[in-house]
């Protein structure tokens, strides 16, 4: 694959600093085809050879990605279809629903900055597991075990003690807990990165080097992303903003230009 050497250098960067689990790679692939305006199975489909050509630019040998795909199949994250001597994989209508139930959280702007913190603790005789989902579902988070902390209003439940505060800074540990040092580590390298990247840079870029740049970038994003909590944490901690930037590199790359396959 020819690559300009400041591309290869930040290809290399992202790639040293990410986890490229393989089978994760493939999910972030088929997510952003299916997210990004196909939401058909078969138009979000990737052939076998596309899938492969795209893998092997991100350094991923053929063995590892056929691997990563036997996996996905038998864990239901994919399905493949055979046209001919060529195999499609698009994800599974159960895979689908996984991705589109995360997708706010990676390709949509930042929550803005509480109004209030609601904080809840549960009664100590508390075991049973409807409570949790239902603060979960509210967007709470479990700072210690029994205690939640949330910016949206916490549902009504029995022997529960709930305090308000329209102080929305947080104290250190908070902060801390929500989001430890390898995650602020993470969005450091990726920031590093980005900076790295100018307009020039990625205008002109072949078609092969814009989807490895794009996948790979996304693909460390999404990681940081979902590892961060539902609340609305990046309106109050400078060093977790990393979004709108990000957002803006995906925007200049434009969607993967992998040609869909269709029955």
């Amino acid at each position: 694959m020819a690559q300009t050497d400041p591309l290869q250098d930040i290809l290399a960067h992202l790639r040293d600093s990410s986890d490229l689990r393989v089978w994760s790679v493939i999910i972030t692939l088929m997510g952003d085809l299916t997210v990004m305006g196909a939401p058909e199975a078969k138009a979000s489909g990737v052939s076998g050879q596309a899938l492969g050509q795209i893998l092997s630019s991100l350094g991923i040998r053929p063995e590892a990605t056929r691997v990563a795909l036997h996996r996905l199949r038998k864990d239901g994250w994919i399905e493949s279809t055979r046209y001919g001597r060529q195999s499609v994989y698009h994800l599974s209508q159960d895979g689908r629903a996984q991705t589109q139930a995360v997708a706010d959280r990676v390709y949509g702007p930042a929550r803005p900055a509480p109004t209030q913190w609601h904080l809840i603790a549960l009664a100590p005789q508390v075991n049973d597991d409807s409570s949790f989902d239902a603060l979960m579902a509210k967007g709470f988070h479990e700072l210690t075990p029994g205690v939640f902390l949330g910016a949206g209003a916490p549902p009504t439940l029995p022997d529960a003690l709930s305090f308000s505060d329209t102080d929305i800074a947080l104290p250190d540990w908070v902060r801390q807990h929500l989001a430890p040092q390898k995650l602020r580590d993470d969005i450091k390298l990726l920031q590093t990165a980005i900076s790295r990247l100018s307009g020039e840079e990625l205008t002109g870029l072949t078609t092969l080097d814009r989807n490895a740049l794009r996948l790979v970038l996304l693909h460390e994003w999404r990681r940081i992303a979902l590892r961060m909590p539902e609340l609305p944490v990046e309106a109050i901690c400078p060093d977790l903003q990393v979004r709108d930037d990000v957002h803006k590199v995906l925007d200049a790359l434009g969607p993967l230009q992998i040609e869909p396959v269709l029955a």
